[in-house]
């Protein structure tokens, strides 16, 4: 029942000192028969799919997918080692934490240790207040808890994630939590019910997994980042390590599942995103192509095998866990301090910073106190391992009991750092139908302003329409609507189309198509349309929709097409009923988020390192909308003719950002657009 145990990158038994000999991989790759290159080298695959998906890198959307590899691996390994030990009898679990602690430990507080400082050098007290608490939860490993507690409605692919800095232990925390419970029952099994370990296993796996389906669809947050949902990906890995599959004798067989198994990875890395339905059953893609693959290297070559094994690879995944903790707080870093996405030579960089580290801390950091040459004795390993998490808790709760320190600033840097924080929150977000399942128009949530009998203006569009509800309420309370009232139709994420829908489905087809049914009745007498181009940006986030299903994934130049043959027809339709229309030109958008460049600013301009942000928006799509909008007969509502008076856009006021992000102004400064607006509904 029990399998000898699989290594990877052990000590040589001489230790070779020297950068040269290092980078030959000779300190680390054992000589051992039971090692097998391959499976590091699939480790390096795993990392470099999560740094370059990290990274923001073309084509590696689905790139977050390596974490479970990982899972799938590290169920595989540890479970051998497990095994093994049970067999002969050796099993301690004394023996197999401390093992963990060597392992896990010293890379991870060797990075908090690079954080903490820099963090309370750079981050805002509200900033500082939230990485303290993800300290103390990195510590004691429950940081998957505390990311699924304070998550936002898209959890892990949240915008605002990219600047939680230690967002990436999550996953740390969900396999230490599984290695806390697995080995014990492990043990209970082999000594109790030897003969039903797998079958078991199989059902541990199976309940897992249906808990992943269904929380993914009812419980999206928790069933991505607790482990019990998470559990069958290791779970999986252990199958094998204990052989309840019959070995592939075949090379023929080797073959083609090792090949299947590297086409599935690299599938889920290139097709998913994160607008995913994820874990789901898209987990499947990765996990069962990682389990091939080692299921395919296990008893003799095969193609992928050797291709796994191509040294600099093996070299990658060598360092990988190392990788995988420094990479992702550099980004942050990097970006915070930048106040937006990194360029591509910017990314680049930090990359290799990220490599360079990796390095330096799997030779220095890591490697000496792994494997039986290691100095460090089991009482040391404890003793130091009690002392660094009773450090990093206590820095993290004091950065959490004291607020965040407001008091490393003076007076004036502190209330613009907390306006610029404050603004952030300053919206009104009640009436957006956000991926709101619509089938009729009783599913809509239109938001009215005024009377219910009186004839209405309806503002159709998404969150850049959505925001000036607060303006036309005080143009109705001042009777600047000539006694009007106001319908609000707001799907946020949705261009008005009933002809597409965003990627990932958030039913903007068929909010479109109740939209306009609405726009078309008789107590309608103007309709004011808007959208967002963040979509102009992106390779392909629209998609032909026909019967609420996507048929066909749309470029950019094919979304601007349809969407302005869609508006135009919607143009002519309402105008051949008697309606006033008004489109409104896109919003400025800008490369940073505002509040936190202006809190940057605040921070950091005294030393000449303030910044600026720029404006992407399209020119070109601007005008085509303005000339179409002419051409139908519609009216034009022009937002930079209050936000760009001299040609140069206002973001901010006496360094206050005047934006709760890159493109939506804050609710109390969107009476900047009142006398334009005023001016064009009447």
């Amino acid at each position: 029942m029990a399998t000898p145990a699989i290594t990877t990158s052990r000590e040589s038994p001489a230790r070779r000192k020297g950068f040269l000999t290092a980078i030959a991989f000779q300190s680390s790759l054992a000589r051992s028969g039971k090692y097998r290159a391959d499976v590091d080298g699939l480790r390096a695959v795993a990392v470099l799919a999560v740094m370059f998906f990290h990274a923001k890198i073309f084509g590696c959307s689905g790139g977050f997918v390596g974490v479970d590899v990982f899972f799938v691996i590290s169920g595989y390994l540890i479970t051998s080692l497990i095994a093994k030990d049970l067999a002969d009898g050796n099993f301690s679990f004394i023996s197999f934490y401390e093992r963990r602690m060597r392992r896990i430990f010293p890379a991870l507080f060797g990075v908090l240790l690079f954080c903490i400082p820099i963090a309370f050098v750079i981050f805002s007290p509200q900033e500082l207040l939230a990485f303290g608490k993800s300290l103390a939860a990195t510590t004691f490993f429950v940081s998957n808890f505390y990311f699924w507690r304070n998550a936002f409605a898209f959890g892990y692919f949240a915008n605002s994630s990219q600047y939680q800095t230690l967002l990436h232990t999550w996953s740390l925390a969900v396999e230490e939590q599984f290695y806390i419970v697995f080995p014990a029952v492990l043990a209970l099994l082999f000594r109790w019910r030897r003969k039903l370990l797998n079958p078991l296993l199989l059902f541990f796996a199976a309940a897992s997994f249906a808990l992943n389906v269904w929380g993914t669809w009812h419980k999206p947050v928790p069933a991505f980042y607790l482990f019990i949902p998470r559990a069958w990906e290791l779970l999986i890995g252990a199958l094998l390590a204990t052989r309840a599959v019959p070995p592939l004798r075949s090379r023929a067989a080797r073959e083609v599942a090792g090949l299947l198994g590297l086409c599935m990875i690299a599938a889920a890395v290139f097709t998913l995103s994160s607008a995913t339905r994820f874990p789901g059953f898209s987990v499947l893609m990765p996990c069962v192509g990682a389990w091939l693959l080692i299921y395919a290297g296990e008893n003799g070559p095969t193609t992928t095998r050797a291709l796994l094994s191509f040294r600099p690879l093996v070299f990658i995944g060598i360092i990988s866990y190392s990788l995988y903790l420094w990479h992702w707080p550099l980004l942050v870093f990097s970006r915070y301090f930048s106040a937006g996405d990194l360029t591509g030579a910017q990314t680049a960089i930090v990359l290799l910073a990220s490599a360079i580290m990796a390095f330096v801390s799997f030779e220095y950091i890591e490697r000496p106190f792994r494997g039986a040459q290691s100095s460090f004795t089991r009482r040391q390993i404890f003793a130091l391992g009690l002392a660094a998490s009773i450090v990093s808790a206590a820095i993290g709760f004091t950065a959490s009991l004291t607020h965040g320190l407001p008091q490393r600033y003076s007076p004036h840097t502190r209330q613009l750092v907390a306006e610029n924080m404050a603004r952030q929150d300053d919206y009104d977000n009640s009436c957006g139908n956000w991926r709101t399942e619509i089938h009729t128009l009783a599913d809509v949530n239109f938001c009215q302003v005024g009377s219910a009998s009186s004839k209405k203006i309806m503002f159709w569009g998404d969150s850049h329409v959505g925001q000036i509800m607060p303006l036309v309420r005080t143009l109705y309370r001042e009777g600047d609507l000539q006694g009007d009232g106001a319908l609000f139709a707001i799907a946020d994420g949705c261009l008005p189309s009933a002809q597409m829908n965003t990627i990932g489905g958030y039913h903007c087809d068929t909010f479109a198509k109740f939209a306009i049914q609405r726009a078309r009745e008789s107590d309608i007498d103007a309709v004011f349309i808007g959208f967002d181009t963040w979509w102009y940006n992106h390779d392909a986030v629209e998609c032909l929709s026909v019967d609420g299903r996507c048929t066909k994934t749309l470029t950019p130049a094919q979304t601007d097409q349809r969407l302005l043959a869609e508006l135009a027809g919607d143009i002519h339709a309402l105008r051949a009923l008697g309606k006033r229309v008004i489109v409104c030109l896109p919003f400025p958008m800008y490369d940073k988020s505002i509040p936190l460049l202006e809190l940057r600013n605040a921070v950091f301009a005294g030393i000449g390192l303030g910044g600026k942000a720029s404006d992407f928006t399209s020119p070109v799509l601007r005008e085509q909308v303005r000339s179409l909008a002419a051409a139908s007969g519609a009216e034009i509502f022009d937002p930079r003719a209050s936000l760009c008076p001299t040609g140069s856009c206002i973001t901010e006021l006496n360094g206050v950002s005047i934006y709760i992000d890159s493109h939506h102004l804050a609710q109390s400064q969107i009476g900047i657009l009142e006398q334009n607006l005023q001016q064009v509904l009447q």
